[in-house]
């Protein structure tokens, strides 16, 4: 299995291609579905870590969740999900439970409070304090285009995977999680927040201490991998949820011309433009193309040229 160079470097230039705002001196943390780390040390800050892609099963933690900062230009990455586990899906196939999966996508905001499952299990964590792009799968087990979409709160927050490795079986009706376990009550009254979780726990609330809210960026492996094999070579640019400025502007401006945007145009790839991008994607590709991703196929269909970056 091919194992690649993730670096702080791939990841500005990430935000940059998908047009996601961004700080240079805030703390930012981001997601990789369907990747996991493989270097030494790859929970400390360095510029760069290796990772490899890893299958999601919605059974064991699968992804990274890392904090990024561009201050000192280093990444940290940490062991975690960004899907449900396969128990909750269940229970949303079944009526009896609620379960979705964010998608891809630029949020802001994750501010610090408590995730309060229960009295027992409440810590502090990261509260979900925007709206995500989401899907739910109530056919079956697996998440397609086909799924039926929401843009909302579902209260998805940033927080321990009540698991102590990746063999774990982790907490998550769609949260973001973080293997380790947290700091509770059920825990007893002298528990401690452990594994990965601690290490992150302290970079949110001890190292960057002054911060109360950091934006959130949810990366595919794909996404990682190509960025990383470009090195300095131009990539094409995507637009996506969360995507901000002149080119979201022309976007809306495209489908507003074909029919698919009746509303303000702001700039800002949120709900409206979502869904406009949707319904022009299902009209012209198929449902089972319509991924609200604006890339090279979209753009060229709707009469737009993407830059390079």
């Amino acid at each position: 299995m091919a194992v690649i160079t993730f670096s702080s470097n791939n990841l500005r230039k990430l935000m940059r291609v998908n047009s996601y705002p961004y700080s240079e001196t805030q703390f930012m943390v981001f997601g990789i579905r369907g990747a996991k780390p493989v270097s030494a040390g790859f929970d400390t800050f360095k510029a760069s870590h290796s990772i490899e892609i890893s299958e999601v099963n919605y059974l064991n933690p699968r992804c990274i969740i890392a904090v990024w900062n561009p201050v000192e230009n280093k990444i940290a990455l940490f062991p975690g999900s960004t899907v449900p586990n396969l128990k909750y899906m269940k229970k949303q196939k079944e009526g009896t439970g609620r379960a979705n999966a964010m998608q891809s996508g630029f949020y802001s905001f994750y501010s610090k409070g408590y995730h309060n499952p229960s009295p027992a299990n409440a810590h502090q964590a990261l509260r979900l304090a925007t709206n995500i792009f989401l899907r739910r799968t109530k056919d079956d087990l697996v998440f397609e285009n086909t799924d039926p979409i929401e843009i909302g709160n579902p209260n998805d927050n940033l927080h321990a995977a009540y698991c102590d490795d990746t063999n774990g079986s982790y907490s998550s009706a769609g949260c973001q999680v973080i293997v380790g376990q947290p700091k509770c009550s059920g825990r007893g009254a002298n528990s401690g927040n452990t594994g990965y979780w601690k290490k992150f726990h302290d970079i949110i609330y001890q190292t960057a201490v002054a911060q109360h809210n950091f934006d959130y960026t949810l990366f595919r492996y794909t996404d990682a991998e190509i960025v990383s094999q470009k090195g300095d070579e131009l990539m094409q640019a995507r637009l996506r949820f969360g995507s901000k400025g002149n080119l979201v502007l022309e976007l809306q401006k495209k489908l507003k011309s074909k029919g698919y945007f009746h509303t303000e145009m702001d700039g800002e790839f949120g709900r409206n433009t979502l869904l406009a991008v949707l319904s022009f994607q299902k009209d012209n590709f198929g449902v089972n193309e319509a991924d609200g991703v604006v890339g090279n196929g979209t753009a060229t269909k709707l009469g737009m040229t993407l830059p390079l970056i």
